[in-house]
């Protein structure tokens, strides 16, 4: 078996992760761009609170601007 070097792999997606802190431990919950209101449970407490959704089209905006992750590769590592 050969053992050849393996090439950095570039990035083919990218999302967003939006921090919502929980209003009884004050637990930072990380969740990918939550597109609807609905009720989250804590990882710590266990409490559930409502969380506000984030826009569609700001999320759509940015992955369009960043082409996806592509866009956001180090140009110097490249």
């Amino acid at each position: 078996m050969s053992r050849r070097p393996v090439a950095p792999v570039k990035p083919v997606s990218v999302e967003l992760v939006f921090f919502y802190v929980c209003p009884y431990c004050q637990r930072e919950l990380p969740l990918v761009s939550p597109p609807q209101p609905t009720m989250v449970a804590c990882d710590v407490c266990r409490q559930s609170f409502p969380i506000v959704p984030v826009d569609e089209y700001s999320i759509q905006f940015i992955k369009l601007m960043l082409a996806n992750g592509q866009a956001a590769i180090d140009p110097d590592y490249m």
